[in-house]
């Protein structure tokens, strides 16, 4: 990852508050548009980008028997339930209560950051530029 603390972009994402993702509440979440950071282990190792903070992370937070809706949730249950991709994002995927928790429990145990942007294309647009420069593991799959 020291490739990454060499990019101003990355530097903006790397600095800001981190959040436990388990201790959320969604008002700590801003509606806006911007670009989000998935934590482990003090690196980073997700990256997205939403038109509305609030909602998609929501959606990656989510307690649901339906990892469909959110990537790095699917990801999540193929790397730690060793789960086919294809199966994990079928719509609606029929995930076990018991599988739910093995993701839900490496999600919540993460740290969150975001940066917020002044636009959903401007979103976009840095979203692309951090992953042009490095790519974090779940993004990388």
């Amino acid at each position: 990852m020291s490739e990454a603390l060499t990019s101003d972009d990355w530097k903006t994402v790397l600095s800001q508050s981190r959040h436990l993702a388990g201790s959320l509440v969604p008002a700590q979440i801003p509606r806006g548009p911007g670009v989000y950071a998935w934590f482990r282990e003090g690196g980073c190792v997700y990256l997205g980008k939403a038109s509305n903070l609030r909602s998609r992370l929501s959606t990656h937070l989510a307690t649901s028997l339906d990892l469909s809706r959110s990537t790095l949730r699917s990801w999540v249950a193929v790397r730690e339930l060793g789960l086919e991709r294809a199966y994990t994002r079928r719509r609606p995927s029929a995930m076990t209560p018991d599988q739910v928790r093995v993701v839900t429990a490496w999600i919540h145990s993460c740290e969150l950051a975001w940066v917020e942007t002044e636009s959903a294309a401007s979103a976009a647009a840095l979203e692309s530029a951090l992953l042009n420069h490095w790519r974090p593991p779940i993004n990388a799959k």
